[in-house]
């Protein structure tokens, strides 16, 4: 049995105690269908939306200048976006451990993803991730590590490691110019080649 109701013109209903609209079925649908409608949902004090462990509420607090709220489950997720649903602006909020923002097509546009344990600020393949280990950056076969324990440099098959034990450098070849003179003060030295070495002086002083 149902009773519909039809009414040509404006409306008004109002109480001056509470109401309480509920409905038993599966959905509970409320429509401005017009062309150029719109719906307002007021009030003087809060306004919530609820659903299981989401809700979304706003609220007029005098001492905070109004304030607005939303909230999911332990496990639950927030997505906000704009713009096309690939390569537009996304704002994500994965349960209690993932922040996500992202910008630009996948791959070659720019994100930031927070952790407990780091932050990563990524624009295509150019990252930097600040840890409690230290500080990645990475730049195609480039990167640039630092830790507690010093630096470390690599670009391909070259890499360079300042530490607070010395000074280590590995790579196919090495190529050293100097304006001015050098000077190499060491406790004990050892120098070995394997194929063929030239050194070519003006004046070799060996003391």
């Amino acid at each position: 049995m149902s009773d519909d109701n039809f009414h040509v013109g404006d409306y008004t209903l109002k109480v001056t105690g509470d109401m309480d609209l509920s409905c038993e079925g599966k959905m509970t649908a409320i429509r401005s269908t017009g062309t150029e409608s719109s719906m307002m949902i007021a009030a003087q004090k809060t306004v919530g939306l609820f659903s299981g462990d989401a809700f979304a509420v706003v609220e007029n607090d005098e001492e905070e200048a109004g304030k607005a709220a939303m909230k999911v489950g332990e496990t639950g997720s927030v997505t906000l976006s704009a713009g096309p649903p690939v390569g537009g602006v996304t704002i994500k909020l994965q349960g209690p451990e993932l922040l996500e923002m992202t910008v630009g097509e996948p791959e070659v546009g720019a994100s930031i993803t927070m952790t407990p344990e780091s932050i990563t600020f990524k624009v295509a393949e150019t990252s930097f991730t600040l840890s409690p280990e230290g500080i990645l950056e990475d730049v195609g076969e480039v990167t640039r590590e630092v830790t507690v324990e010093g630096h470390n440099l690599t670009a391909a098959e070259t890499e360079m490691n300042v530490g607070v034990e010395g000074f280590v450098l590995e790579g196919p070849s090495l190529d050293a110019e100097y304006e001015g003179g050098t000077v190499i003060n060491e406790s004990l030295g050892e120098l070995s080649t394997d194929a063929a070495r030239s050194v070519e002086a003006s004046i070799t002083m060996i003391v």
